[in-house]
């Protein structure tokens, strides 16, 4: 019976998560990890210092501050388009986004 419910159980969001690095190989690896505690640490995100995230449904939501020329805070709310053990597929307004567990 534990074997069944052990198969039935959801992948979870916490991890690291990364976009393959650029062909180019300059921009290297980005993406974040995201801790049990709903923080996210940032891997190489450029202006967005992020600050925590959550779940909620089938939606995900990361929150920060923009730090380029026009410092402000944000909430970036994301659809969960596909999770497993080893992929994390974001959409928000029609741009989709794949991470790969590292």
């Amino acid at each position: 019976m534990g074997l069944f419910f052990a198969s039935c159980s959801r992948p979870s969001l916490v991890g690291t998560w990364v976009e393959p690095a650029a062909e180019d190989g300059i921009t290297g690896e980005k993406g974040f990890t995201l801790l049990e505690n709903g923080e996210i640490k940032p891997i190489n995100m450029g202006y967005a210092e992020f600050k925590s995230w959550e779940k909620s449904g089938d939606m995900v939501y990361f929150k920060g501050t923009y730090t380029g020329t026009n410092p402000h805070d944000f909430v970036d709310t994301m659809h969960i388009v596909k999770l497993d053990e080893q992929q994390l597929i974001l959409e928000q307004a029609g741009y989709t986004v794949t991470y790969q567990r590292k």
